[in-house]
């Protein structure tokens, strides 16, 4: 029917109409998003089914926020399938409780960056959640991260203890912070890692804070967070299960220090170190602090090795406990070590450490060498508790060792029976020891049914837990120890029978007797 004018009115068909209100309360829900800062990517097209891959919809949420000056992007409850996501300048990444990011089992869906290794060889680096070259971002919230890892493994060939192999190639972290600035990342979750988990590399004023890195104990290099030539990093507040090393702090090939790092607060399992620095080591390591830290159980409760030429300086560890029941071989309470790389490495330098208070139950020995005199420096240990529920004699696989995690250039050191041995230091002083030997039988939590060794995919340990102690260890071994002091007329050996203190070449003063 004409209308008064003459014309005909316009009239939309029934799905016509359908997509128009479609589109016009996405252009109200996404300009309310603009004017609010907060950007939902269910807006943008992300499914929660955890079956549809997201990537493009929960990237299109981020570059809208990205050219809106920056705002909030908002990963609601759901499971959300995604290649590799790149953040923006002046974005609040939101993961909200139970919100949940699946890496894909597709290696080329993942974000790609040219790079190079920790040695300097070119590589493409990928990632699943990547912070490259920005400024000012927040991730936060109750929701997770999963890497699932297992895409990316071998099918284990024994059930544990047993290392996983990692499949080649596959994603080199699963969170990377690299070349940015004034990064907070918080209260998140991070889980089953195909890699590294979270790592910080060549960046400056970044935060850690209360995040929960859960991975499976035997997956391949799945450190937790990794710190690499950066400066002005705070950690803190954060549990972490993982495989490889905990937390450690790297210096690359060809790139920065790392210097003013605090870690503080957090609690930590590994099969490897719990707090580390190195090995990668080709730049210095300054004003570096570890303290307030439970270890629930490590190989390591802290190291520091140098292989690459640099120095590590001015390193404060303070207020430590923990447990080095893992189920390897030759478990370490502290280590430092100077080794060579390769043949043509340059040798590096340790000096001014400080650790305070630190308790440790462990059936190991602490380890602290330089391949070269005059290489560390300054080493100072004190109020030091060592509780062994179990002995283990060190000739076992120290004899036969080849990890590049321990100074396979000093067999001497290797097998020295000693709950502390000691190489080449200059001014090394220790003060306030205290040691509880075994008792009559081995917990049961310490009767570890078969121990493998780092490094080795075959070689397995079995003790007899009958005998508490596997050997007699003495106090202290020292070789080539140029002043200093040793106090410490509290701690007794293991047995009458064995020396106290073993000195070879050494001009250290010690008082062993009260």
């Amino acid at each position: 029917m004409p209308t008064c004018n003459g014309q005909r009115p316009h009239t939309f068909p029934g799905s016509h109409l359908f997509l128009f209100i479609a589109l016009l309360l996405t252009t109200v829900f996404n300009q309310a998003g603009a004017q609010n800062g907060a950007f939902r990517i269910t807006d943008y097209g992300a499914v929660g089914d955890g079956i549809t891959l997201t990537t493009l919809a929960i990237q299109s949420a981020i570059d809208a926020a990205a050219e809106a000056g920056g705002g909030r992007v908002i990963v609601p409850p759901g499971k959300y399938l995604t290649g590799g996501i790149e953040l923006r300048d002046n974005i609040i990444f939101e993961l909200q409780g139970g919100a949940t990011l699946l890496g894909t089992d597709q290696l080329d869906a993942y974000a790609t960056h040219e790079g190079t290794d920790q040695h300097g060889k070119a590589i493409q680096r990928r990632y699943l959640v990547s912070v490259t070259g920005v400024k000012n971002v927040l991730i936060e919230g109750k929701g997770t991260i999963d890497g699932q890892g297992k895409f990316y493994w071998e099918t284990p060939a024994a059930p544990p203890p047993q290392w996983i192999k990692a499949k080649t190639p596959r994603p080199n972290a699963l969170l990377e912070v690299a070349d940015s600035e004034n990064i907070t990342i918080r209260d998140i979750t991070l889980t089953n890692s195909p890699n590294w988990t979270c790592h910080i590399m060549h960046s400056q004023d970044v935060v850690v804070d209360g995040i929960r890195i859960i991975n499976d104990l035997f997956a391949p290099n799945a450190d937790g967070i990794d710190i690499t030539g950066s400066q002005r990093v705070r950690v803190t507040n954060c549990d972490i299960t993982t495989c490889d090393d905990a937390i450690v702090l790297k210096t690359w090939k060809d790139g920065q220090p790392c210097e003013d790092v605090t870690v503080t607060n957090c609690t930590l399992e590994t099969l490897c170190a719990a707090l580390k620095i190195g090995t990668e080591s080709y730049a210095d390591y300054r004003r570096i602090t570890f303290s307030n830290c439970a270890v629930r159980a490590a190989s390591r409760l802290f190291a520091i090795y140098v292989r690459d030429g640099g120095t590590v300086e001015d390193v404060l560890v303070s207020n430590i406990t923990g447990s080095t029941k893992a189920p390897l071989v030759l478990n370490r309470p502290i280590q430092l070590m100077i080794a060579k790389r390769t043949p043509e490495s340059p040798v590096g330098r340790i000096r001014n450490i400080s650790i305070d208070q630190m308790s440790c139950e462990t059936d190991g020995r602490i380890l602290l060498t330089s391949i070269e005199p005059d290489r560390i420096s300054d080493v100072r240990i004190r109020n030091l508790h060592l509780r062994y529920p179990f002995v283990e004699d060190p000739t076992a696989a120290g004899s036969d060792i080849k990890s590049a995690q321990f100074p396979t250039t000093l067999p001497e050191v290797l097998t020295a029976k000693a709950a502390i041995v000691a190489k080449n230091i200059d001014n090394f002083q220790l003060e306030g020891l205290t040691i509880t030997w075994p008792e009559y039988q081995v917990p049961e939590g310490w009767q570890i049914p078969v121990r493998i060794i780092n490094g080795d995919f075959n070689r397995k340990f079995r003790y007899d837990y009958q005998q508490p102690k596997q050997t007699e260890l003495g106090v202290f071994w020292g070789e080539n120890l140029n002043g200093g002091r040793l106090i410490i007329p509290e701690a007794a050996p293991s047995s009458p029978t064995v020396q106290k203190i073993e000195l070879n070449n050494a001009t250290i003063q010690y008082q062993a007797t009260n």
